[in-house]
């Protein structure tokens, strides 16, 4: 009985897909050749390729280094000419403050001197006044007399 369950066994595998063996047809050595040669001329086309991209790779690089450059004097110019305009921005704001103020001092000079002039004028009036009412009363012309009014 084990014989015939090995012998069914063998048999099954050797109808097994499996272990069925395509014979290749045969090449010939200038075939093998030949395709050899063509694997090689792609293969030196593709480093030719590998080649080319590197350096276009490489020339990227500097070309993007040169716009670092260019952008990092860029950045230089436009921070100075910043400060600059910063400048002179607080120079004009602090001439424009020393200008009203100057402006506000010459516009009140003649207002107060106006001002004085009125008082004096006030004053003198009043002076006047005293010394008509001082040549009637005695007692205020001696008060204008002690005071140095008279």
């Amino acid at each position: 009985m084990r014989s015939f369950i090995l012998f069914l066994l063998c048999f099954f595998m050797w109808l097994n897909p499996a272990f069925a063996v395509e014979v290749a047809p045969r090449i010939s050595d200038r075939e093998i050749i030949e395709s050899l040669m063509r694997v090689e001329a792609g293969i030196k086309a593709n480093e030719k390729a590998i080649e080319v991209t590197r350096q276009a790779i490489e020339a990227n690089r500097q070309a993007i280094e040169a716009n670092r450059q260019a952008i990092k004097q860029l950045s230089t110019e436009l921070l100075g000419f910043m400060k600059w305009g910063f400048g002179l921005l607080l120079t004009g704001m602090f001439i424009l403050f020393g200008f009203i103020l100057w402006d506000r001092q010459s516009t009140l000079k003649p207002i107060k001197a106006e001002i004085d002039e009125l008082e004096r004028k006030k004053v003198n009036r009043l002076i006047a006044t005293i010394e008509k009412s001082s040549e009637n009363d005695v007692n205020i012309a001696n008060a204008m007399r002690s005071t140095g009014l008279l």
